[in-house]
């Protein structure tokens, strides 16, 4: 890579990011401000719904009580319950003696979870169609954690955990045994689990699961009688705080792409790991239509099923691997007696047309980026599209390159001619440079006389790389991010194209190196050697040929290392890339000197 290119890069990088901070962001800041107004708006009317409901409520329980000595003492009973301690959900929930758990399994064919009777909750959740890094089926539920899918109840001020209460569990209506598995298929279409908890004063908690036969979703329906125990209650929630576990083969990476998410009103928010610090949650208030954690290529999410305000708690812990979750807290608005919610759970692959078919923006938990998303969801349709056809992504990435090349191949070629005529104008451009070097504005206005007298853009040569930079970093976040590049090979030791290619390993790890020896980027590098041979100094001088020198020496250098670690895929595009600009150049050179030869004779 050439000075030219390294300043269309940053000259790029610029524009997108004055684009972003100049235009896209006050845009962004007034369209939350409306959305925070309307969901003022819209607690304001809650509450005064809820006001007018407990009103009601109120005046009716008044008209039906029989005696004063009757209210009197119904009156002393209710300030006894709105004055209990805290601790007395947390010792109706605590498990009796005795009493055991059932676990049973449910399988969908993509999708097998374990169900514990413990909390009524998730114990594992593997996808069959996904391999881990050790071979085994991928999973959304870390080993011997709880809290996937839990239930909380708020008193007082204060959250009791149900994941340690011991629920009676059904299937398809009849007693659950300890360790049943039901599989589903074409004769057993859907199961029904329901997990039901009751106390003696007449409070109860039920979950009621439904599986259907080939899908990642399940559909969870959630009941609470806030009688007895329950009934001066504030709050439920329903989380994800088990974390996700690392199924890649290089934690790092996976790690890195850990993130919460939600979507509240029409705002998409994500917070990674890394935001999170000294506060494991991030809270926002709205309407809630959906939270999701994710890893780099899966994802567990809740899609609610009713439309009022609540609060997401975006869930992470920074110093614990994995640590990311969700949380969707509602209160008991109204004072009702009886709570039903409807909820849908995915847990399954970042798959672009299977979270798209939602209808609510579930398909923005897949990272393709902020500024160049447009551009990344349009290569990705394009790659899926070819798969019909097209057995190997290696080939379809191979294909894709060309076809870049194709699209800018005459501004490309303009820009290498634009070099190649600069550094024919270079000798009349040091001599306006000598005679003129004490007057700057002469020195200026004779130049860009040369420069139209010849037809040469000084400029001309970035414009194509500046085109081009939005589909490379589009490119680069679909090879990155996308799970249809995930374990998909392409010929011999590249086995997958969304991990960097191992020809062999070194058996120890070496510094830059690591414990591999990956080769597409060494080829790469050596191509990026031999385009930046062909290319010459963009101005021809002395000065300019110990710089182009200097950078053709120690780029493809910085490039090799910093590809290095990188997706194969990602990798092999750039490759080919560069070989085709190689040959690009090539005939650019030759017209070029056909050009000069026919002006001689002439």
């Amino acid at each position: 890579m050439d000075r030219r290119s390294l300043i269309a890069i940053v000259i790029t990088f610029a524009i997108l990011i004055g684009w972003q901070m100049l235009y896209v962001a006050p845009r962004q800041r007034e369209a939350a401000e409306r959305r925070r107004l309307a969901q003022q708006e819209q607690a304001v009317a809650d509450s005064l719904a809820d006001l007018e409901s407990a009103g009601q409520q109120h005046d009716e329980e008044r008209e039906s009580q029989p005696s004063s000595g009757q209210a009197e003492t119904g009156e002393q009973q209710t300030q006894a319950d709105r004055g209990r301690e805290p601790a007395a959900i947390d010792s109706a929930i605590r498990p009796r003696a005795g009493e055991a758990a059932v676990s049973m399994t449910v399988d969908t064919g993509p999708l097998r979870v374990v169900l514990s009777g413990k909390g009524a909750e998730l114990t594992s959740a593997e996808l069959t169609r996904f391999k881990r890094h050790d071979g085994a089926d991928v999973q959304l539920v870390p080993v011997g954690s709880e809290g996937a899918l839990a239930i909380g109840i708020e008193q007082n001020g204060r959250w009791s955990d149900l994941s340690g209460v011991v629920f009676d569990a059904n299937v398809d209506g009849r007693e659950a045994v300890d360790g049943e598995s039901v599989r589903l298929g074409p004769e057993k279409p859907t199961a029904e689990v329901v997990f039901t908890w009751r106390s003696d004063d007449g409070a109860f908690v039920e979950k009621r699961y439904l599986f259907t036969s080939g899908s990642y979703e399940v559909g969870l329906d959630i009941r609470i009688g806030r009688e007895g125990v329950l009934r001066d209650t504030g709050a439920y929630s329903l989380s994800w705080r088990c974390g996700l576990p690392v199924n890649e083969t290089n934690p790092q990476t996976d790690e890195r792409a850990f993130a919460s998410l939600g979507r509240v009103g029409g705002e998409t928010f994500t917070k990674p790991l890394g935001k999170f610090g000294k506060t494991d949650r991030i809270d926002e208030e709205g309407v809630i239509l959906w939270a999701g954690a994710r890893s780099k290529y899966f994802l567990s999410a809740v899609l609610t099923g009713t439309q009022r305000s609540g609060t997401l708690a975006m869930l992470g812990d920074r110093e614990q691997k994995g640590s990311v979750g969700w949380s969707v807290e509602y209160p008991f608005r109204g004072d009702p007696r009886l709570v039903e919610d409807g909820y849908r759970i995915y847990l399954g692959p970042l798959d672009m047309d299977l979270l798209k078919a939602y209808g609510v923006g579930l398909e923005r938990t897949i990272d393709l980026g902020r500024m160049m998303r447009i551009f990344s969801v349009m290569i990705l349709n394009v790659m899926v599209w070819m798969k019909r056809w097209i057995p190997n992504y290696g080939v379809i990435i191979i294909i894709i390159s060309i076809l870049t090349k194709v699209l800018f191949y005459r501004l490309t070629h303009k820009s290498f001619k634009s070099m190649k005529d600069m550094q024919r104008l270079q000798p009349k451009i040091k001599e306006i440079q000598e005679k003129y070097k004490d007057n700057r504005n002469k020195l200026n206005e004779e130049t860009m006389k040369a420069y139209k007298e010849a037809g040469v853009n000084p400029l001309g040569g970035c414009l194509p790389l500046l085109l081009q930079m939005p589909v490379f970093i589009a490119l680069f976040n679909v090879l990155r991010n996308t799970i249809e590049l995930r374990g998909a090979p392409f010929v011999g030791w590249i086995s997958d194209l969304s991990q960097p290619d191992t020809l062999f390993g070194f058996g120890v790890k070496l510094p830059f190196l690591g414990s591999d020896f990956h080769l597409l980027p060494i080829l790469m590098g050596v191509a990026m050697y031999v385009q930046s041979k062909t290319t010459g100094s963009p101005t021809g001088d002395a000065t300019g040929a110990a710089q182009t020198q200097m950078m053709s020496t120690m780029m493809p250098i910085v490039f090799t290392v910093l590809f290095y670690g990188m997706p194969s895929g990602l990798v092999l595009y750039w490759l080919v890339n560069n070989i085709f600009s190689i040959a690009q150049q090539w005939i650019v050179h030759r017209q070029v000197e056909a050009e000069n030869v026919a002006a001689e004779t002439a």
